[in-house]
């Protein structure tokens, strides 16, 4: 594996220094926590949010910061604002660097779940009137630059490691149309689809840019959901012909800068797995969900030096077990992947409102506790024995 723990435990890291160390696969003291926590509870309940306020930028970053250490989170990519939802940031963005006019969208959103209710569009004829504009690099730049500063000198005020994130050219660009509009393009018109892919790399290569130029972390996230439940939404021959080219786009200048990337996309891995890790060949996998869809064990037994971040189950275990079942889940992470290295744990997806507070605080509560180098196998098995009586959906 090329992880070997050593006598270094003893030694005090801060959190970017064992970040920076674990993903190189070098020793380090435990095992860290890595998520996506858009949970308004927990900013409440550790960091004192209330929703009837209004917060400037740098306020919402103290407020989350504050709430990723109180509950036992190193890493994240997410500062998250309860009174807005991830489209309406997607939109501001379309807007800010697209010229995308703003009154002509619209979001709904209920139960937690947000979509595009408006677009300017119906059918590919109006989508080419409505093609987005190429960004452009100094007003990413200017606007990128003051966004991870600030994050920065804020988390590292609490020890806390930011990563950066970008969207894939696939993601962006399915999400402007919608699904239905963009395979029909694929087919009908593929020159429009071609242009709002190009318009979406360049904007991720220039905040991948940005970010290599003021990091806070050596590694950058990017989003690129292609799977289902099933498996990939598009074809091998798509992928490498489409987007695979840009994604090489998006990650030229953080390769260039020595860094890694992350590739997160939903849904069940299957062909797509190879082009990813092999293939493409980035270094990290996000988020290994699970409930049916990929096993984390089996993806680490034939990518040993792949890095990984999940994969507690937040479709079933995080929001219905009791907090034996998150720790018993947890602990089999450790056990399994732990002594190798190369695994930061967390959910499988993300840490929505639908998650109990103290489900998400015994994961993360756990791997503090048992993720000490070197890990402790007989402790772990001990433990997982105690609490065997205890489990309700993991009894099996």
């Amino acid at each position: 594996m090329g992880f070997k723990p050593v006598a270094i435990y003893n030694i005090k890291m801060n959190n970017l220094t064992i970040f920076t160390n674990a993903i190189n696969f070098k020793p380090v003291e435990r095992i860290m926590t890595y998520d996506f926590i858009i949970n308004r509870t927990v900013l409440e309940k550790h960091a004192g949010y209330d929703i009837n306020k209004k917060y400037t930028f740098e306020e919402l970053a103290h407020i989350n910061a504050k709430a990723f250490k109180a509950i036992g989170l190193d890493v994240t990519r997410c500062i998250y604002d309860p009174a807005k939802n991830w489209m309406d940031e997607k939109i501001e963005n379309w807007i800010r660097f697209f010229n995308a006019e703003a009154d002509k969208w619209e979001v709904s959103q209920k139960s937690g779940t947000a979509w595009l209710s408006k677009r300017p569009f119906k059918n590919l004829k109006e989508l080419e009137k409505n093609l987005p504009n190429p960004p452009r690099y100094d007003q990413v730049s200017q606007w990128y630059k003051t966004y991870f500063k600030t994050i920065k000198e804020i988390f590292d005020s609490y020890d806390l490691v930011f990563i950066g994130s970008v969207e894939g050219p696939l993601n962006n660009s399915f999400t402007y149309t919608g699904m239905e509009l963009f395979m029909l393009g694929i087919h009908d018109a593929p020159e429009l689809i071609a242009h709002l892919m190009d318009c979406s790399a360049k904007l991720s290569t220039y905040i991948a840019q940005v970010f290599a130029e003021n990091t806070s972390a050596p590694l950058l996230f990017m989003g690129e959901d292609c799977a289902g439940t099933s498996g990939p939404m598009f074809s091998p021959d798509f992928i490498r012909k489409e987007a695979m080219p840009r994604w090489e786009q998006i990650r030229k200048p953080i390769k260039e800068k020595g860094f890694k990337l992350m590739f997160h996309t939903d849904g069940r891995y299957g062909l797509l797995l190879p082009i990813i890790l092999e293939e493409f060949g980035a270094e990290a996998l996000n988020p290994i969900e699970r409930n049916g869809c990929n096993d984390i064990f089996e993806i680490h037994r034939q990518y040993p030096q792949k890095l990984l971040f999940g994969n507690v189950c937040c479709a079933a275990t995080l929001p219905h077990g009791n907090i034996y079942d998150v720790e018993d889940e947890t602990l089999e992470l450790i056990e399994r992947i732990g002594p190798d290295g190369g695994i930061f744990i967390g959910s499988s997806g993300e840490v929505n409102d639908l998650l109990p507070v103290e489900n998400v605080e015994a994961m993360y509560r756990t791997v503090k506790k048992y993720g000490i180098y070197p890990i402790n196998l007989e402790r772990i098995q001990k433990r997982k024995t105690e609490i065997k009586n205890k489990l309700n959906l993991r009894k099996a």
